[in-house]
């Protein structure tokens, strides 16, 4: 076992990309807001999926699919492979006791291998 402490953000907390997993509160309308129905184009694909399920527009699973689709797309995998690097994804997320664990804190089902 190392005693490496990690240090900086990490340090105090795992990484959970949803921050919270229970779904936010909605802010109080401001003046200058305006509806949040559609993702503002410059906001990364991954962050609309993420604001899109906290304001329950989409279920926990549909968010993981939509994910999942937006990492394969970005790591470059050619499209004809894409089907086979999912099915492997899904895999993983089902097989993985980190991930899902992650997956049930967000309330989406677990994979079936």
């Amino acid at each position: 076992m190392s005693n490496i402490k990690p240090t900086g953000a990490s340090a105090t907390s795992p990484v959970d990309p949803l921050g919270d997993a229970a779904p936010a509160a909605p802010a109080a309308p401001t003046a200058s807001a305006t509806s949040t129905a559609a993702p503002t184009p410059t906001a990364a694909p991954s962050e609309a999926v993420i604001t899109a399920l906290r304001e329950g527009r989409v279920t926990p699973d549909e968010a993981v699919q939509q994910l999942t689709a937006i990492a394969v797309q970005r790591a470059g995998v050619p499209p004809t492979l894409r089907p086979q690097i999912e099915s492997r994804m899904r895999d993983l997320l089902g097989s993985d006791p980190t991930l899902g664990g992650l997956l049930r804190r967000m309330g989406a089902s677990l994979p079936e291998e």
